[in-house]
């Protein structure tokens, strides 16, 4: 009998186990997760944090009993992978029964990211990462216990964070070291009505970079000046999680596991899927890395489905992402403006603003759409979208467009559903469109 062996039970780990094992019934299949938990959604920690749900259980999609006895995966929690011979195919670990050794037939390497730190100073009992909802409950007591927190990064997770701490009514203060928010997902002109909101809640600090934090989280010294504070969030971006593999194992230029589009890696029969893993960006067909659930669930099912014998190819990334803050759906994907001059493109961009609904219709909410395209090839290059509602669906249908390839004018005519109560019939993303129309 065959053994499939995969490290790491997160999102591109269980769909690569759970593909396997519809495509090979017989086939041994065993998960090796060194936390409690798998099939895990750390995307939710800020939205437990500000206490919209209490059940940690409801971080992952199934538990481990699910696979276990549903689709007959032995999966092996709180279970430390510490070494692979890739030559021998055998896999060595720790768990709390001893040590373990498992022999593969096949190999799926599925570690995710790790957070990046901070140089610190005096100890770190008051530093805090939001990143595994294994550790969800006791970052939430501890948070919940402090009353001014500082925030390093304001990214997703920095924003989402201050969200729901403010919400609870904590003072934060947002340490940010770039002139505006979320400017590695948006340019500044959504960036700025972004952190001009955030800024009514939150004390927001840009410019600035963190030198180094002392005694233990509470006092965070920058380029610019000392905050004393109860406890400080890093939030400062992921890296891949190669330690395991990375002086056996050929990496890519991000630095995350090269593989092809079979997602192989070049080991024979070792397959790499998810936030470990590099990709190509569809657009500048140069090496990726997104760090996101959507695409490591599918480069582990296109690793699954490989290993079953189905053959499949991932077709790289075009980089999608969205987050909110309060009333605001914040939405990208594709190259931003400075991004697309860099890979060599000639950008054009138009940018609007206007609202959800028809002018009747109560209730209409702002929005902002920039439309980015290439001046000579007139192909859409990227979006971005800040809103009140129907951020999701319109972000949505701009990266099938990015996908595909397609141009300002089969943008343009895309035919778009309209409904008063929820769009226009002019829709803001054919507006932004038209606007380009008029450059050509």
């Amino acid at each position: 009998m065959e053994t499939l062996v995969v490290v790491g039970g997160g999102a591109a780990g269980m769909s690569a186990s759970s593909r396997v094992r519809r495509l090979k019934p017989d086939m041994e299949i065993v998960v090796f997760e060194s936390t409690k938990m798998v099939s895990h959604a750390p995307c939710g920690i800020p939205y437990f944090v500000e206490g919209l749900f209490n059940d940690e259980n409801l971080f992952m999609t199934y538990t481990p009993q699910f696979f276990e006895e549903k689709r007959k995966i032995h999966v092996k929690t709180n279970t430390k992978v510490t070494d692979i011979d890739f030559d021998s195919r055998i896999v060595y670990g720790e768990s709390r029964e001893g040590k373990i050794k498992a022999e593969y037939d096949y190999l799926v390497i599925s570690t995710g990211a790790i957070p990046r730190k901070i140089p610190v100073e005096d100890g770190n009992d008051r530093i805090f990462y939001a990143h595994h909802p294994a550790n969800a409950v006791e970052l939430r007591e501890r948070l919940w216990s402090l009353n001014t927190i500082a925030i390093v990064g304001g990214g997703i997770l920095g924003i989402e964070m201050t969200e729901a701490l403010t919400h609870i009514g904590k003072k934060v203060i947002l340490i940010h070291r770039s002139k505006y928010l979320l400017n590695k997902t948006i340019d500044t002109e959504l960036g700025n009505i972004i952190t001009q909101r955030v800024s009514k809640d939150a004390e927001v600090r840009l410019n600035e970079s963190v030198e180094t934090i002392k005694e233990g989280g509470r006092l965070v010294v920058t380029d610019k000046g000392k905050y004393q504070v109860d406890g400080t969030i890093i939030a400062i971006g992921v890296s891949p999680n190669v330690e395991l593999v990375k002086d056996k194992i050929k990496l890519g230029e991000t630095g995350a596991i090269k593989v092809d589009d079979h997602m192989k890696t070049n080991y024979r029969e070792v397959y790499s899927a998810g936030d470990n893993t590099e990709s190509v960006n569809i657009i500048t067909k140069k090496p990726a890395w997104v760090p996101f659930a959507p695409v490591a669930n599918k480069m582990g099912y296109v690793a699954g489905s490989n290993i079953g014998g189905h053959e499949m190819r991932f077709p790289g990334v075009v980089n999608t992402q969205i987050t909110k803050y309060k009333e605001f759906y914040i939405g990208r994907v594709g190259l931003q403006e400075d991004e697309a001059r860099l890979h060599g493109f000639k950008p054009i961009s138009a940018t609007i603003s206007g609202k959800t609904r028809a002018r009747y219709y109560p209730d209409a909410k702002d929005i902002h759409v920039k439309i980015i395209a290439d001046e000579n090839t007139k192909r859409i290059l990227g979006a971005q979208i800040v809103g009140g509602e129907e951020v999701l669906g319109r972000i949505d249908m701009m990266a099938a467009a990015i996908m595909k390839g397609f141009t300002i004018e089969d943008t343009f005519f895309i035919e778009m559903g309209y409904l008063p109560a929820i769009s226009r019939v002019w829709d803001p993303v054919i507006v932004a469109i038209r606007q380009l129309m008029k450059d050509e």
